[in-house]
């Protein structure tokens, strides 16, 4: 009974301070709303969350890691070996036939031309004994310039190709996690860190022996000191707020505990907008967790505190000062 008391003494001030901005409720009435509690409901999460993805179709040989066990950016989570399938697709990744196309036309177009050239010094000195026609050496000139051109477009077309294989040799690098050679394709990976942190959830199929996809995210690492409780708040309310403000929270699982937390940031825009329904915005709060007592997913309760540090639920309202010119009292 008391809770549903509660929630309608909030909607009561919200209504008392939405029409006081308008100037619709006398100067008597707003000490009502003002003096009413200002608390909200959140969500707490990781301040960073990183996930550890498993880049190709692959058999989990080993895991060295639990769920909430402190891990160091770099540090190796687990191993697996890849299936036949994504070796070959890493090697069509990684040994393209168009770089050998390209090599094998390179030499070709050497060859030609290691030719022409033979052939053009023995025209030339045929020409010096006039034993062979000067237009028969500009058409084998032209021949040679034609051919160093092609030479020229198939070099940059070559270097673009190696250029794009050495990129996708890093990328191929840093997925699995492990270091190879140009040239060689390997068949195992790491799952490592990305963050320092711990780790806040594993895929429930993870473990030593099993198959997973590629693309499947199999690990969160978060950090944990601090967390973030994300609120909605109504928009009268969140227009009283400011970065900074400190503010108490209680959670239900954990009782007798009461926390302290800060407004980290105050979006400008809401998630969404609606004539019909009032304006939330999605506040951030900043909240301390050294013995890591908090954990993502848990629900409180957000209660501000005034400048002071009191409680607005608790704090004393001043009281309005008497109009000049009133008669005083007996």
């Amino acid at each position: 009974m008391m809770v549903y008391l509660n929630f309608a003494m909030k909607q009561i001030a919200r209504i008392f301070l939405f029409f006081t901005a308008l100037g619709l409720i006398p100067g008597g009435m707003v000490s009502l709303a003002q003096g009413a509690e200002i608390n909200f409901t959140g969500k707490l999460v990781c301040s960073l969350k990183r996930p550890v993805v498993l880049p190709m179709a692959a058999d989990i040989v080993a895991l060295n890691v639990q769920p909430g066990q402190k891990v160091r950016e770099g540090e190796v989570l687990g191993r697996y070996e890849l299936l036949p399938e994504s070796v070959q697709n890493l090697r069509r990744r990684l040994l393209p036939s168009q770089i050998t196309e390209l090599r094998a036309r390179m030499a070709e177009i050497d060859k030609n031309l290691t030719l022409l050239r033979e052939k053009e010094n023995s025209l030339t000195e045929l020409s010096r004994q006039n034993l062979a026609p000067t237009q028969s050496l500009k058409q084998l000139e032209q021949e040679i310039q034609a051919l160093g051109k092609q030479r020229s477009l198939l070099q940059g077309a070559l270097g673009q190709a190696e250029k794009s294989i050495a990129e996708e040799e890093a990328l191929a690098r840093k997925q699995l996690g492990v270091p190879f050679k140009s040239g060689h394709i390997p068949k195992e990976g790491t799952l490592v860190a990305p963050i320092d942190g711990y780790v806040v959830w594993m895929h429930p199929d993870l473990r030593r022996g099993a198959q997973l996809g590629g693309g499947t995210p199999v690990m969160m690492i978060g950090v944990m000191d601090p967390m973030l409780l994300r609120a909605q708040v109504h928009e009268i309310e969140a227009l009283k707020l400011k970065v900074g403000d400190e503010a108490d929270i209680t959670l239900e699982s954990i009782p007798g505990r009461k926390f302290t937390a800060r407004v980290s940031r105050i979006p400008w825009a809401p998630p969404a907008l609606s004539l019909e329904a009032p304006t939330y915005y999605d506040v951030e709060f900043k909240v301390a967790n050294p013995d890591l007592a908090l954990k993502e997913g848990l629900k409180a309760t957000i209660e501000l505190r005034q400048p002071g540090g009191k409680n607005l639920a608790g704090a004393s309202q001043e009281k309005e000062p008497a109009a000049q010119g009133a008669p005083k009292g007996k």
